[in-house]
């Protein structure tokens, strides 16, 4: 993590910076993709070599819900936080959005990686019927913290401070809405590797959260209301 944004700082001080910036998104990008492929396989690994019951997670299984929403709700956050990641020219709000691309990129990995060893499809339910009515879709179809389609077209046409506010309220608001998530997985799904990548999520998000708001603050912005859950 360190080494990448190392690189980072140095190709911004190299005068032919646009040559640099853009060298530095495609090694990001082939980093990204290399983490996402090293999670699938150890999706696959960890979804082959369960011993904890004598078959694999059914479509309704709570495992199975949690992995399809989950990773679906990951693939918003990742959206915003490469965008900002790309865009943003305060350091603790870059760190903080490469941080969580980078991490929630190798989760969606993994979670896809069980989902095809258990031999299901992504998205192939209702949306957090696996919860049994302890969160709630939106109106338009939004799971717990997710941004709605206006917002995140605002966010991805800001750049400066307003979009690092806009990114952090989101994320937020985003990381409210999955720690439920990932609790509930936490203390209801049936296999422990399921169970255990669950909490590792809860105490990430959860840490973060405290983080972004501090830099929110610091930005003079306030969090958004939490979401109903």
């Amino acid at each position: 993590m360190s080494t990448v944004l190392v690189m980072s700082d140095e190709a911004e001080a190299q005068p032919e910076g646009g040559s640099s910036s853009r060298l530095m998104a495609v090694l990001l990008t082939v980093l990204g993709v290399l983490v996402v492929a090293t999670a699938v396989v150890v999706g696959h690994a960890w979804g082959s070599g369960s011993k904890d019951a004598p078959s694999f997670p059914t479509s309704s299984s709570v495992d199975a819900g949690f992995a399809s929403d989950m990773s679906t709700h990951h693939q918003q956050a990742i959206t915003m936080a490469g965008y900002v990641r790309d865009n943003s020219s305060d350091p603790a709000v870059r760190t903080i959005a490469l941080d969580i691309e980078t991490s929630q990129l190798g989760q969606e990995g993994e979670m896809l990686g069980w989902l095809d060893t258990w031999g299901l499809v992504r998205n192939s339910n209702d949306k957090m019927a696996w919860m049994a009515g302890h969160a709630h879709v939106s109106a338009n179809g939004l799971m717990p913290g997710m941004a709605t389609p206006a917002q995140l077209e605002k966010l991805l046409s800001l750049r400066g401070k307003a979009m690092d506010v806009l990114f952090l309220q989101l994320m937020i608001h985003h990381h409210q809405g999955g720690v439920v998530m990932a609790q509930y997985a936490a203390e209801h799904a049936q296999e422990s590797y399921v169970r255990n990548t669950a909490q590792s999520m809860y105490l990430a998000q959860s840490n973060e959260i405290v983080q972004m708001e501090q830099l929110l603050r610091q930005l003079g912005g306030e969090p958004l209301p939490p979401p109903a859950n």
